[in-house]
């Protein structure tokens, strides 16, 4: 197989809480270090994986799981403690906001020495140095330090610059968050261009949307070792579970532990089977029009006596802002107790009030006290919402506007000077 990235059995170690070592160390004299020692953490372990020439393959988890160690891995800012990495042509990383840029130095000549940092001869710097402050779209500021730009003016230098390489592989974490949505469509539709030409993209994000539209193949990462790889699609559908696979495993521990339902700790003692939107003819719906009512059916099994659970239904918008959050107990309701070996049903009837754009839902329940979670299901569908491009922003509140007559207006005299009375206001005509 014809690959652009492989990486096999790579694993990268760090040592936790120790200074430089002994000069008895360098010399081999002092004592070795345990690779087992709590000293040390594994930030990647044990993990294999190919890219294709115009693949685009994104890297999901948590946070600490090893996302940002593996593109570091890639760009060799760091070495791996064992395993091998083999990158085919010429790459660029655009790994961390404002990496490889000189705060004191102007825009024009960060783009000379960025531009050099990613291997690009000064010629063709210049030959594209145009296209370059097109894309970035911060010609005005050109000549202004770095330092006095924002987040989001570094984020389109930095990646226009990455861009306009013309890599054989580009790699991009999460800085493009921080971009405007026009920009980051700027960026995906570059990106797909240079895919189109042969090059390889490994993507990096927390927006599970991102990952589906840019990326073919997602391979979800937990504590620094693989744990799915599949389609982008079946990679976002993977990470809830392995995340409640991983909670469920230290539910005892945490449940002694303490710390708020925040932590997500789950016990599984009942599970959320199905999540579905139907409509009013009770068919599946993945596309809604805007105002049109809808319910959330959410199905579950117990495997242990479960009393009066609290459900919540949680909905995110397009930009992952947080659009309507409610629970059972907020709704002033008591739902019922179940036994072991029992299924239910909840179903939230919901009125579609909004605009258009892509929308996820999540949904859990969790136990009568809230000390912890049962089932917790993050971003457990997607749908759409079309029809509502009568305004912009999230909520339809479909506004009814009429036009009043005017109310007449009764001139009168005072001093000598002509006024006008509106309802017992006087008002001086000029």
């Amino acid at each position: 197989m014809s690959y652009s990235i492989r990486f096999d059995n790579v694993s990268k170690r760090y040592r936790i809480g120790r200074g430089l070592p002994s000069l008895r160390q360098i010399l081999g004299l002092g004592r070795a270090e345990n690779p087992q020692s709590a000293n040390v953490h594994w930030a990647v372990r044990d993990v294999s994986w190919q890219l294709a020439p115009g693949e685009a393959m994104a890297i999901i988890g948590p946070n600490g799981a090893g996302k940002t160690t593996t593109l570091k891995l890639l760009s060799r800012v760091t070495q791996p403690t064992s395993g091998a990495i083999d990158i085919r042509g010429r790459y660029a990383a655009l790994i961390e906001l404002g990496a490889g840029f000189h705060p004191d130095l102007t825009g024009r000549e960060n783009i000379f020495l960025n531009g050099a940092i990613l291997g690009m001869k000064r010629s063709e710097i210049r030959r594209r140095f145009d296209q370059i402050v097109d894309f970035a779209g911060i010609e005005q500021y050109l000549d202004t330090p770095v330092k006095r730009y924002s987040s989001g003016m570094t984020a389109r230098l930095g990646f226009a610059v990455a861009a306009h390489v013309d890599p054989d592989v580009l790699l991009i974490d999460e800085v493009l968050a921080v971009g405007d949505y026009a920009f980051r469509m700027k960026c995906y539709a570059r990106m797909n261009e240079l895919r189109e030409r042969g090059a390889s993209l490994i993507f990096v994000s927390h927006n599970m949307e991102d990952v589906r539209r840019v990326c073919d193949r997602g391979l979800v990462m937990y504590a620094g070792a693989k744990a799915f790889a599949g389609t982008a699609a079946e990679a976002v559908a993977e990470y809830a579970n392995v995340l409640r696979q991983n909670a469920s495993r230290s539910a005892k521990e945490a449940n002694g532990a303490g710390g708020g339902l925040a932590q997500r700790r789950m016990t599984h003692e009942a599970r959320i089977t199905r999540v579905d939107l139907v409509g009013e003819d009770g068919h599946t719906r993945r596309a809604v029009i805007s105002g049109e009512k809808v319910s959330l059916v959410v199905e579950f099994e117990c495997y242990a006596d479960v009393e009066q659970p609290v459900f919540a239904c949680i909905m995110h918008g397009p930009n992952g802002e947080l659009v309507y959050d409610t629970t059972t107990r907020v709704l002033g309701l008591t739902s019922p107790s179940y036994k072991a070996g029992q299924r239910g049903c909840i179903t939230y009837e919901l009125t579609a009030h909004l605009l258009d754009g892509s929308y996820t839902i999540s949904t859990d329940l969790a136990y009568a006290d809230l000390s912890c979670y049962y089932d917790f299901v993050a971003n457990a569908l997607t749908f759409s919402v079309v029809g509502g491009n009568r305004a912009k922003g999230v909520a339809n509140l479909w506004a009814n506007v009429e036009f009043l007559p005017p109310t007449p207006v009764e001139a009168t005299v005072i001093d000598g000077d002509s006024h006008s009375k509106e309802n017992g206001t006087q008002i001086l005509q000029i």
